[in-house]
């Protein structure tokens, strides 16, 4: 856990009016594709944990996915400069070498042609959802479950990924308000047991970098999701704890059910609002 947010997503935006979700893609470096940072050796040590106690929850494959899982393997392995794993499958191998999470979409015949679909990902910290039950499908079967999210981006995001190219990465960034520290929030069962009633000053703004990359042999989309969650109230500066409570209120209640904030958010939006 850090001790600050490294990014304030809600900050970007309109800072009032009505709930929208953003796409929110910009260009990617190269050079910074795989972030590293204080936490990166717990993140990396937890994933092994997590492998050991739980490998049917953080990893899942279709069959017949080996070429993109090489081919994605090989450029993290060579971006980090670390050896992969020759026991596990190489989608598994190469999300033990960075502090990310990895999924992996792949192209497959679709009735109107090539469609990508989830092939497989290796998840150890995943925001309150079910990677076994999101393999094989499209993108917008996979955000189905995400209130409002097909209405307002099902089209940008197909037209992005449409002119998404090996020669041109993106990164983008997603947040929510958890309340609970750990990384590893499935909803399997495995999961540590949730506080019952948790206090505005108990929960922790969970960050979430994600990279976007086509690549050029197999023509899969890699996503890498760096994962980070510190103490709300680290959000410290008064003008950026008003905006997450304008943030918060502009939630229509499906997103915030959606986002487990149904019972939490107006508490949350008041702690924030007089306190500092």
């Amino acid at each position: 856990m850090l001790s600050v947010p490294p990014y304030l997503p809600f900050m970007e935006g309109s800072p009032a009016g009505d709930f929208k979700w953003r796409l929110g893609v910009r260009p990617l470096d190269l050079d910074h594709w795989i972030e590293w940072g204080s936490d990166a050796p717990a993140a990396l040590a937890y994933k092994t944990k997590l492998n050991q106690q739980h490998p049917k929850t953080v990893f899942g494959a279709l069959e017949g996915i080996e070429p993109e899982s090489i081919e994605i393997a090989e450029a993290i392995a060579a971006h980090v400069g670390a050896p992969l794993r020759n026991d596990l499958h190489p989608l598994d191998a190469a999300a033990r070498l960075v502090p990310e999470d990895l999924v992996l979409m792949v192209e497959r015949p679709g009735a109107n042609g090539p469609e990508l679909r989830f092939g497989g990902g290796s998840v150890c910290f995943p925001n309150r959802w079910d990677l076994q039950s999101k393999l094989g499908l499209t993108m917008a079967e996979v955000h189905a479950p995400v209130a409002r999210l097909n209405d307002q981006l099902a089209i940008p995001v197909d037209r992005f990924f449409d002119r998404l190219r090996p020669e041109r990465s993106y990164w983008r960034l997603g947040w929510g308000i958890l309340d609970t520290a750990d990384l590893y929030t499935p909803i399997d069962g495995t999961a540590a047991q949730r506080p019952v009633t948790p206090a505005p000053e108990q929960m922790f703004l969970r960050v979430e970098r994600e990279t976007l990359r086509r690549f050029p042999k197999t023509n899969c989309v890699l996503f890498t999701i760096r994962t980070y969650v510190a103490p709300l109230d680290t959000v410290a500066a008064p003008a950026a704890r008003s905006r997450l409570a304008d943030a918060l209120e502009a939630m229509p209640p499906d997103v915030r059910e959606y986002k487990d904030l149904a019972r939490t958010a107006q508490g949350i939006v008041e702690h924030l609002r007089t306190t500092v």
